[in-house]
């Protein structure tokens, strides 16, 4: 079966939508599937049209000359046209000439609604996979406002999408509820929630060289590894640790990542503490494990909003494969990946007092850290392997097939 999926964008860009992309991809290959990938004109950097990836076929599309200039890219209605017209024409090149048995788009909308104009056109079954609301997405990154027109635009946009599409995707329980709530029958809506390779993502030993190279031999290291959204709440993180600091210095936060808040937690930190916060910057995905090692304990300390409530993080599975103690704030997204408490430690969201509290007791104690990242890896092997997860798509795409 050959499958054509939409992407937004894709590996070597680092972020949660990259990853579980990856992961699927790769897994449906290993099943015997023909996943050929497509990325929207937002995927900008590329040196080819055409690029391979464990021997997966990544077709980039271009952004089309009348919204070639970054001026004109800035101006949301043409950049949202712009993107469905170039990304209607590719499917239907690709799908031709490929022959596609079924076309698989992924968040956001304008992906969606490319794919249901293409599909319409070529009589090829579809899906959509829902894995945040792009409004909410763009809210929480200060780019519009709750209820402002650019805001209502993206929601009607993506509801056009959620009821052509035959059958619909979520990462999440509570993103199937709201989509039901919004009036979408949950009869065509399916859950394939966010998974890791438990085989990848093994406990091992702290990497020496890059304890050694980072300054961090001999500290408890809390850690951070995603991307620097303002959502991530890592200011609540950064004012936790020069709680912590501030009576005791054995602890150091190391940052993995980069993004838009990393000025903001620069310019926080007092000159006589920068040594104990490290940032490293974005790091290729095959050193990601030997950062994990590293860490005691892996924090998510999230700000409440409808993004966090509804959306499930991928990065914190990989945290709990390693058999890592995790801490997350007690919004939805974390609670539910979190089994309500059950593998990770919940405390009140945007309080850094709470989740001080929180560091400090796991941080004086080994064997609590150990206990909690064993109970976190024995609940990933069970509920959140990939490799079980990704079996869920194939009755999807058998119903769609069969219309």
């Amino acid at each position: 079966m050959k499958i054509l999926h939409v992407l937004d964008h894709s590996l070597p860009y680092f972020s949660g939508y990259s990853f579980r992309s990856d992961y699927l991809l790769r897994a449906q290959q290993q099943m015997g599937l023909q996943p050929i990938v497509l990325t929207s004109p937002k995927h900008e950097t590329f040196s080819a049209t055409l690029e391979h990836k464990d021997d997966i076929p990544y077709y980039r599309t271009p952004w089309p000359a009348i919204s070639a200039s970054p001026q004109m890219r800035a101006v949301p209605m043409v950049r949202q046209m712009a993107s469905i017209a170039a990304l209607t024409k590719e499917i239907i090149r690709l799908a031709t000439e490929l022959q596609v048995n079924l076309i698989h788009a992924h968040s956001p909308s304008l992906n969606g609604l490319a794919a249901v104009r293409a599909a319409g056109q070529l009589q090829l079954p579809w899906i959509y996979e829902l894995r945040y609301y792009e409004e909410d997405a763009a809210v929480d990154r200060g780019k519009t406002r709750y209820n402002s027109l650019r805001y209502r635009l993206a929601q009607r946009l993506e509801m056009e999408a959620l009821t052509q599409a035959t059958r619909i995707v979520t990462i999440s329980h509570a993103l199937r509820d709201d989509l039901v709530l919004r009036g979408i029958s949950p009869n065509k809506i399916a859950e394939v929630p966010n998974g890791v390779d438990t085989n990848y993502f093994q406990p091992r030993e702290p990497d020496a060289e890059l304890l050694a190279s980072l300054a961090l031999t001999g500290h408890t290291v809390i850690g951070f590894l995603g991307s620097f959204y303002y959502y991530e709440g890592l200011t609540y993180l950064l004012e936790a640790m020069l709680q912590l600091l501030a009576r005791r210095r054995d602890l150091k936060l190391l940052l993995v990542g980069a993004g838009e808040a990393e000025p903001v937690l620069r310019e926080r930190i007092p000159a006589e503490l920068q040594a104990h916060f490290v940032f490293t910057g974005n790091v290729p995905h095959e050193d990601v494990r030997r950062y994990y090692s590293v860490m005691d304990v892996l924090v998510y300390p999230r700000v409440r909003s409808r993004l966090t409530e509804l959306t499930t993080p991928l990065k914190p599975l990989e945290a709990m494969a390693m058999g890592k103690a995790v801490v997350g704030s007690n919004v939805g997204g974390i609670r539910e990946l979190f089994a309500e408490g059950e593998v990770g430690e919940l405390v009140r969201a945007e309080d850094p007092d709470a989740l001080a509290a929180s560091l400090e007791t796991l941080a004086d104690s080994a064997s609590l850290r150990d206990e909690a990242g064993k109970r976190a890896r024995a609940f990933v092997i069970a509920q959140r392997s990939w490799d079980a997860i990704v079996t869920r798509y194939l009755p999807i795409y058998e119903a769609a097939l069969a219309g």
